[in-house]
């Protein structure tokens, strides 16, 4: 299995135009954040996404969502927010962050594999959007000591709400597809995140999530934590990132 971690370059780059006074100024383009980023070298997993007809995965407001889900358990196996996408920390609601104390005093895992995340429904609200989306980790694996690892999901899949707000003007368009696990770029922009059900309270999502994994339900462990020699293999992400020059 090849482990892929790919530092991430971040600064902000802004061109003005130039021209006579009757010459429009090109908008500001967002390239990269204004900060080094990597992914956490304990998540050498990957993501691949998948949607119901009529979602479109690299749309604005789609790319928020993945953004803002593959952070999210980057940040839960890292212990520690710092893990999340370029922009994160600034587009969730803080009560949506978790605290996680003193991460160098936490046991970290290292997880290796692929997680597949699915977006069934997706729904215009008043100010933005409310999602419902489908995870299976159950491809996803936790390398114990003894060089054992062990699936950290089962058969069920789990179905998750995420809420977010639009930015008050037109989103800037940006590639939001290429070879690399992580974007460069902060592609939050101005939409905020502001909630996030880990177990949707709609039951029928759970329901629905059952069909919309690549495995069939006898394909995937029965049992969650089973150990294995070898683990899963991990897929190339999907849609996956720009690379820096490609935006």
């Amino acid at each position: 299995m090849r482990r892929l971690v790919f530092p991430m370059i971040a600064a902000m780059l802004v061109v003005p135009a130039c021209g006579s006074d009757t010459a429009s100024e090109a908008p500001a383009s967002p390239v990269v954040a204004s900060a080094l980023y990597s992914v956490p070298d304990n998540t050498d997993y990957n993501y691949r996404w998948s949607a119901d007809p009529g979602i479109d995965l690299l749309s604005p407001e789609v790319t928020v969502i993945r953004a803002y889900m593959e952070s999210y358990y980057l940040t839960v196996r890292a212990l520690t927010p710092a893990a999340g996408y370029p922009g994160f920390s600034e587009a969730v609601d803080e009560r949506l962050l978790t605290d996680y104390g003193n991460p160098d005093q936490l046991e970290k895992r290292h997880f290796v594999g692929t997680q597949y995340q699915h977006l069934l429904w997706m729904t215009p609200t008043e100010h933005g959007w409310f999602a419902t989306v489908c995870s299976g980790d159950y491809s996803v694996m936790r390398e114990a000591p003894d060089g054992q690892f062990f699936n950290v999901g089962s058969t069920n899949i789990t179905a998750e709400t995420v809420e977010i707000t639009a930015p008050d003007s037109s989103p800037i368009s940006q590639s939001s597809e290429g070879p690399e696990r992580a974007p460069v770029a902060d592609v939050f922009g101005d939409w905020k995140v502001v909630d996030h059900v880990y177990s949707a309270r709609n039951q029928a999502a759970f329901l629905e999530c059952r069909n919309r994994m690549p495995d069939e339900a006898s394909h995937r462990p029965a049992k969650w934590n089973l150990p294995h020699d070898t683990p899963y293999p991990t897929l190339a992400p999907y849609p996956g990132w720009p690379r820096y020059d490609e935006n």
